[in-house]
């Protein structure tokens, strides 16, 4: 057990879990870009509509959509606490995106969650980690 376990009382959620948040974030995130390729304006509105709502989600709560319906949510290794914008969104997501330019490092933030400490790159370079809700 990490040392986060005994000091906040979080357990790490399930590789299951992660994986389920991940699909269906990647599933509502493909519905809402099919009409923006369909029809242009009304299509990119609800691409912007789902990101809105994501990045609220994960400054308030450290959840995506996916992650609210799998009860799991992001938190900081130093306080426990939800992390916030900077953390959740800048530094956890949209880092890691531009970081996806790098060949390879998607595969090898893919392959970090197989660690015993179960965190991915991103959440090495943001200082969190995932949790049961």
């Amino acid at each position: 057990m990490s040392e986060l376990h005994d000091r906040f009382g979080l357990v790490d959620a399930p590789l299951s879990a992660r994986l389920g948040a991940f699909c269906v974030d990647a599933a509502l995130g493909v519905a809402a870009s099919i009409p923006s390729m369909a029809s242009g304006l009304l299509g990119g509105l609800l691409l912007i509509l789902l990101v809105t709502v994501q990045t609220v989600l994960l400054t308030r709560s450290g959840q995506t959509l996916g992650k609210r319906a799998v009860r799991i949510r992001i938190v900081r290794m130093d306080t426990g606490e939800n992390g916030g914008f900077v953390t959740n969104v800048m530094m956890r997501t949209v880092l890691s995106w531009i970081l996806s330019m790098i060949p390879f490092y998607g595969l090898v933030d893919t392959i970090f969650i197989f660690r015993p400490d179960r965190r991915c790159v991103h959440d090495h370079i943001a200082g969190t980690r995932v949790v049961d809700k």
